[in-house]
């Protein structure tokens, strides 16, 4: 592009992403727009919708969908906007620069702010970051936990897109640092050219015409409304896929949702069992304008026929469709032998609303899960009456029932993960952790066989079920004391550590209700807190320190070398005993009584009167609890800070003053969530953007006034 054709193009970008994004970008943290033009929104606006732009050029989201995925602004972590793809578990991270004059570029600093913000996520400390981010936080974790996760860096810069050698520098140490286990992450840049044809290109969705091939037999209705049922070859719906994806979907109620368990059942199910596949699957709902037949010989019903589908799309079997093409590009043989259900209806003259009404309700039937199937086992009844016989306490197998409360006996879903935990095979808890239907697989690739096969007793079920409790109680009060990728370890790798934790209990009298297992179980609860950083530094040893969790707790190989590693640590050096209290005479930091955070900080008159603080969870199953409430009203997230020790915070949603423990506790109470810990350290969880969390920044005061060598 000419140097003096540039600020003609920027001015035609900005006015197409004023016109397409106008309403759609959030600019409430800025204040109230006064009459007429302003300039300093319109530099907030431009580089939001800018990333926005590049949202939609790179996943196909529609606009609104495009604004939905900014979170620029204060706490961003140098990503301006994270989506993921809608067909595979692919997450897209921008990072946008505005220039009027079309001469924008991006910084070797920006370059590592983006860096730092990936690192972040990679380590799940979603909490790092902004309310924007926090209702995007559960789609983010669903790609991070994919095997097959992949991770884009995106530089779109109003300019001419050539990246400065520093920068790709950054960029290419970065993807280095992540690939050791394969290609994870890569780096890719837009520029004014790519952006300003994005922007000027039709979004308006053309009509969608296909063929459907019906030979194996069919029959039609012709009123009221003309209607095929039938059965095609999956690679015919596969080709659909592949030439038009996610255009086929514009009538669905919801797209396609990538690689999720479900669908990789799909696939293995059409790669595995090609000639059964249509007795597993519902099959797929199609609404077209017109319906064109043309027979192959006698033009009669039943007779080899392909139909000629004009504003064809699908409105049930948007997973079915995608994960055709996904097998079918695995092996096209499979895919051509497998068949699968087909209903083809002409809507064209139909009442308003039909198309909508049929879409709604094909795609709201409950589905029989795989558990479902596991309550026929007549074993399951058995195991039901020995805990009420044995242990006076009940025992839940059927999906509908209510489960017992904790005290009283457990689920069939508690019993599982629990006796999966405890199983010697450290791979079957990353199965499991891929894949929760995996517990009630039968066959010698499924878990229920492994787990239930010989019956386990009541009291074997039952103390497997308390201490994976127990466990995750001990793991959620040392998620409070760590920080970093210690904390971040605790949530993807909490069955891997109920593993390590059965193991080091061991097995051998779990079901005599007179030996010695439960004192060791007590025993191995209370020190469990302190096999996280052992296993933060296995992990670190064996697989790099920017290895995404999800890759090594999702793939039985690694977990069982993960687990090798720290059980063998263990046997050489005993489990880590808890911290012992300093004597009281030692000169470290850690010996000497804390003062309390916010005194310290009011004291010290760190913090300025009327600094904003944003609320951050500090635990998954915080976050679990909190994350939808909270998104809600992003002013639930935000407090004031004032001087006073007793009650500093002032919240954003009642202007009442809080201390930040007490405050924590009433987002606990106003979300009602109900399994809430009696205590919380609240100075934690209230972080000032970009500085730290409350406790950190009263921790650095004590730093600094740490005598320095030779003082």
């Amino acid at each position: 592009m000419h140097d003096e054709g540039r600020p003609v193009v920027a001015r035609q970008l900005r006015a197409a992403l004023s016109r397409e994004f106008a309403d759609l970008i959030d600019m409430t943290d800025l204040p109230s727009a006064a009459p007429g033009p302003d300039p300093s929104r319109e530099r907030v606006f431009l580089p939001r919708a800018l990333a926005a732009k590049a949202v939609s050029l790179l996943t196909d989201r529609d606009p609104a969908e495009a604004a939905a995925a900014v979170i620029d602004g204060a706490g961003d972590r140098g990503i301006d906007a994270v989506v993921c793809s809608i067909a595979t578990p692919e997450l897209w991270l921008v990072q946008a620069k505005w220039s009027d004059h079309g001469t924008a570029e991006t910084s070797v600093e920006d370059a590592h702010r983006l860096v730092d913000g990936l690192r972040l996520l990679a380590d799940l400390r979603y909490e790092e970051f902004n309310a924007r981010f926090q209702r995007l936080a559960t789609v983010v974790d669903d790609a991070l936990a994919s095997d097959d996760c992949r991770i884009h860096l995106v530089l779109a810069a109003a300019g001419d897109g050539q990246p400065d050698p520093a920068v790709e520098a950054v960029l290419s140490r970065c993807a280095d640092e992540f690939n050791t286990l394969g290609d994870l992450v890569d780096f890719r840049f837009l520029g004014l050219s790519d952006l300003h044809a994005a922007a000027l290109h039709d979004p308006t969705p053309q009509p969608v015409s296909v063929t459907a091939t019906l030979v194996d037999g069919w029959t039609a209705v012709q009123h009221p409304y003309q209607t095929y049922l039938g059965v095609i070859a999956v690679d015919e719906l596969a080709d659909w896929y592949a030439r038009h994806g996610e255009r086929l979907y514009e009538g669905n109620v919801r797209r396609y949702l990538g690689m999720t368990k479900v669908n990789q059942e799909l696939v293995d199910s059409l790669i595995g069992e090609p000639d059964h596949f249509w007795y597993f699957n519902n099959g797929v709902t199609v609404l077209c304008d017109e319906v064109r037949p043309h027979y192959f010989a006698r033009p009669a019903a039943g007779q080899p026929v392909r139909l000629e589908l004009t504003n064809a799309r699908i409105v049930n079997g948007a997973q079915t469709a995608a994960s055709a093409y996904h097998a079918w590009r695995q092996d096209r043989d499979a895919a051509a032998r497998a068949r699968v259900m087909l209903r083809v209806m002409r809507v064209k003259d139909a009442p308003d609303g039909l198309a909508r009404s049929i879409a709604k309700a094909t795609n709201t039937q409950n589905r029989v899960e795989p558990r479902d199937f596991v309550a026929l086992d007549p074993e399951q009844a058995l195991i039901r009456e020995d805990f009420a016989r044995t242990l006076g306490k009940s025992y839940v197998y059927k999906r509908g029932e209510l489960d017992p409360s904790p005290s009283t006996g457990c689920s069939i879903v508690e019993a599982a993960i629990a006796l999966a935990c405890a199983h010697r095979d450290a791979g079957l808890v990353a199965r499991v952790r891929a894949d929760h239907d995996h517990l009630w697989r039968s066959g010698p690739d499924g878990a229920y066989a492994r787990l239930f096969g010989r019956r386990p007793t009541a009291l074997q079920i039952w103390r497997s079920v308390r201490l994976t409790r127990a466990v995750g109680r001990a793991l959620e009060d040392a998620s409070g004391t760590l920080a970093g990728r210690d904390r971040a370890l605790i949530g993807p790798g909490r069955l891997l550590l109920n593993h390590i934790a059965f193991r080091l209990v061991g097995d051998e009298d779990i079901d005599e209700p007179e030996g010695m297992w439960q004192s060791r179980a007590d025993a191995v609860v209370g020190r469990i807190g302190a096999v996280v950083p052992l296993l933060t530094e296995v992990l670190d040893h064996t697989y790099g320190q920017r290895v995404p969790l999800a890759l090594v707790f999702r793939d039985q190989e690694r977990c069982r070398r993960v687990a090798a590693s720290a059980l063998g640590s263990l046997a050489a050096g005993g489990l880590p005993e808890p911290a012992a209290p300093a004597p009281p005479d030692a000169r470290s930091r850690a010996s000497r009584r804390r003062p309390n955070s916010v005194r310290l900080l009011v004291d010290r008159g760190r913090i300025e009167d009327g600094t904003p603080l944003v609320f951050r969870t500090t635990t998954f199953s915080e976050g679990r609890a909190l994350d939808d409430w909270l998104g809600e009203d992003p002013q639930r997230y935000l407090a004031t800070w004032v001087n006073d020790a007793r009650t500093p915070l002032i919240w954003a949603v009642d202007g009442a003053r809080y201390s930040p423990t007490g405050l924590v506790m009433r987002i606990w109470q106003e979300a009602a969530w109900t399994e809430a810990p009696v205590a919380v350290q609240g100075p934690r969880s209230w972080v000032l953007p970009g500085e730290g969390t409350l406790a950190e920044l009263a921790e650095a005061l004590l730093d600094d006034d740490e005598p320095g060598p030779g003082e």
